[in-house]
Parts: structure tokens; C-alpha cells; sequence
């Protein structure tokens, strides 16, 4: 794809994942348009509400020679986003971020309860039972449908605590997969966003969660993020914080998810031609990675 209607990169996934975090360093590089926006959900959630042309016009205002791309959590575990993508871009960079599945299921089950999709009575166990809570962290299934329309070389995966313990280098992998200078350090790289909280009302946070979500999945994107640059939210979040302890990741729980992931993960690590064992310990202490979204 050449020209103003071209798009570089697309990140598919995954949601709770430090995708936030990963994605405004990114833009953070002078090559690569920091008027990208995050989470279109074009190709899951809108491809068929909004004609083609909608999606191409989000890159308009990105200047001629910078990189242009997005980054939708949505689209890895969609089954019809593969598709789509490589109907629109077959040569488009692929970037996906995963975490280790136990603390991912755990930080989506914090994020459900935040949302109000979840009572916060419900406990984590309960929460798992449902295996379709466990798919999102199924990232086998996912990364075999991408890889079944991609070539691996236009896909990287970002592991986020390997990427954690050695940010410098883990950037450096990145610039190189996208083409553009490696030696480029992201201002303030290792500040921390969308870090998990209590809140003293927990209905003012299911509130503005609905409200970001209602207007992203209906392509008011651009909407989104002037509320979220005018920090309007930030402000009441900070207000409604407090300094109280949330459920914690039992032993007991986490034995029986690394049980149930364990298969999945050497998936992964067979299509990937990487190490996931230590995703399979049967306990952690809680890292960097756990309070990130």
C-alpha cells in the first residue's frame, strides 16, 4: 500500500498487556505518526458498520513519510480480523504483545469488575470457570489463525516480562521490526500507565469505562482521545482512588490455571520458536507487569 491511503503497522492484541503503555512509547519515535490512534476496532468490531474509506481517513492527519499505524487489543483474538486485514494490507507489520496467561486472566478479571461486567462478590475462581473467560489467554488459537494468512517474519511478538527486564533492547527489536532507528530511546519509557487501582466508588469507574468503550466500539475514536488528552478522567480517578488492598492471586488459583495453560503456552512456544517455560511455574511473586493493563 503507497501513499496517503497507506498503513504501516496494525497491533492485534492483546488486551492486559501493557498495550497502552507499549503504544504511547511508540509513537513516541520522530518516525512513526504520533496522531495514530489506539483501539479503531475497525477490523473486529467495525468493519461492518463504517465503509473502508472511514478507516483510512483516522491516518489523514499524519504527515507524508512518517510511519502510520494502529493498535487494537480486539483484533488477535477476532476470527474474522485476520482476513480482513490481509484483504486490506498484506504487506502491514503485525505487532502483538502477550503476558503470562495466569496474570493476564487475573487483570481481566480486576479490568471485568471495573467495567461493571463483573459483581466485585464474584470471586476470581468463580470468574475462571467460565472458560470463555480463559480464551483471551489462549494465544495459540490466535497466533495460528494470523500465522495461517501471514508470513511469521511480518509478525513480532512483544513478551512482556522479558520485555520488562531489558527495555532498552526490547525497543531496539521493535524500531527494527518497523524499519526505523533502532537507537532511538522513548522519553520516560519506563513510566507506568493504566496501572490497576481500588476506587472508593466503584460505579463512577464502571461509568467512564462504559463511556470510553461505548464511544470506541462505535468509531468515535478521535472523540475518545480528546477526552483522555484533557485529562478529565485521569482527574476523577485520582480523586476516587484509595489506598486499598484488592483481591490478590491465590497459590491455589494459579496452580490450577498453569495446569490448564500449560498446553496452550508450548503451543505458542512451538509456533513461535520460543521459551515460554517459565510462564508455567507454579507460583510468582508479583512483578512489574502485574499492575499493568
Amino acid at each position: 500500500m503507497s501513499g496517503s491511503k497507506r498503513v504501516d503497522f496494525i497491533g492485534i492484541g492483546s488486551g492486559k498487556c501493557g498495550s497502552t503503555w507499549l503504544y504511547e512509547n511508540l509513537v513516541k519515535h520522530p518516525r512513526i505518526c504520533d496522531r495514530n490512534l489506539k483501539e479503531l476496532n475497525y477490523f473486529s468490531d467495525l468493519y461492518d458498520e463504517h465503509p473502508f474509506s472511514w478507516y483510512e481517513n483516522q491516518f489523514c492527519d499524519c504527515a507524508d513519510g512518517l510511519l502510520r499505524g494502529e493498535f487494537s487489543v480486539t483484533y488477535l483474538g477476532h476470527p474474522e480480523a485476520p482476513a480482513r486485514v490481509r484483504r486490506h494490507y498484506p504487506d502491514a507489520r503485525l505487532l502483538a504483545i502477550v503476558r503470562e496467561p495466569v496474570r493476564r486472566t487475573f487483570s481481566n478479571y480486576l479490568h471485568a469488575i471495573r467495567k461493571g461486567d463483573v459483581s466485585p462478590r464474584t470471586s476470581f475462581a468463580e470468574f475462571y470457570a467460565d472458560e470463555a473467560n480463559l480464551v483471551p489467554a489462549r494465544y495459540a488459537d490466535h497466533v495460528e489463525r494470523w500465522l495461517a494468512l501471514f508470513p511469521r517474519e511480518q509478525l513480532h511478538v512483544v513478551i512482556l516480562e522479558e520485555f520488562l527486564r531489558d527495555q532498552l533492547a526490547g525497543y531496539r527489536r521493535l524500531f527494527e521490526f518497523l524499519g526505523v532507528d533502532a537507537d532511538f530511546v522513548p522519553p520516560d519509557y519506563a513510566k507506568r500507565s493504566n496501572e490497576a487501582r481500588s476506587y472508593r466508588f466503584l460505579w463512577i469507574e464502571n461509568t467512564l469505562v462504559r463511556t470510553y468503550r461505548f464511544l470506541s466500539r462505535r468509531g468515535y475514536t478521535r472523540l475518545v482521545k480528546r477526552i483522555v488528552d484533557s485529562r478529565v478522567g485521569e482527574i476523577v480517578r485520582s480523586i476516587n482512588a484509595v489506598d486499598r488492598e484488592g483481591p490478590r492471586l491465590t497459590p491455589t488459583d494459579r496452580a490450577a490455571l498453569v495446569t490448564y495453560f500449560a498446553p496452550h503456552n508450548a503451543r505458542l512456544s512451538h509456533l513461535l520458536g520460543h521459551d515460554l517455560s517459565a510462564w508455567d511455574a507454579p507460583a510468582r511473586t508479583q512483578d512489574a507487569a502485574a499492575s499493568r493493563e
